[in-house]
C-alpha cells in the first residue's frame, strides 16, 4: 500500500470516528428527551431496561410481577419501536431490545410516580 493510500484511508478513518462522536451526542440528547417524555413512570422504565431482545414479554411480566401485563409489554414495546428508542431482536422474532441503557444517558429508572 503506497504512503498516500495510507494516509488517505487514516483520514477516512479519523473523520468517521468525528462523525461517529458527534452523532452519538446528538442521538443520546434526543432519546433522552424521548424517553423523559413518553416513559415517564417507573414500571415503563423497567420494562425499557429490561428490553435486551432476549426476554420475552412473558419473561419480563413474570420479572415484574403483578405491575404489567405480557399484552401491555408488547404494546410498549410497539409504541417504543415508533419512537425508535427500541429495535427489533436480532436474535428472536416478535421481541425487541433498547438502544441506550437509561444509564448511558443519565436517566434514572424511578419515573414521575415516585
Amino acid at each position: 500500500m503506497s504512503k498516500d493510500t495510507e494516509h488517505l484511508l487514516k483520514e477516512i478513518l479519523h473523520n468517521q470516528q468525528e462523525t461517529q462522536r458527534l452523532v452519538k451526542f446528538l442521538a443520546h440528547r434526543e432519546a433522552s428527551a424521548i424517553i423523559n417524555e413518553h416513559l415517564p413512570k417507573s414500571i415503563e422504565r423497567r420494562v425499557y431496561e429490561l428490553s435486551d431482545g432476549l426476554r420475552s414479554s412473558r419473561d419480563i411480566e413474570k420479572m415484574i410481577g403483578k405491575e404489567v401485563t405480557q399484552r401491555t409489554v408488547v404494546t410498549w414495546w410497539q409504541r417504543w419501536k415508533e419512537l425508535g428508542v427500541m429495535e427489533q431482536s436480532p436474535t428472536y422474532s416478535g421481541r425487541v431490545r433498547k438502544l441506550i441503557p437509561l444509564d448511558d444517558l443519565g436517566i434514572p429508572i424511578q419515573g414521575e410516580d415516585e
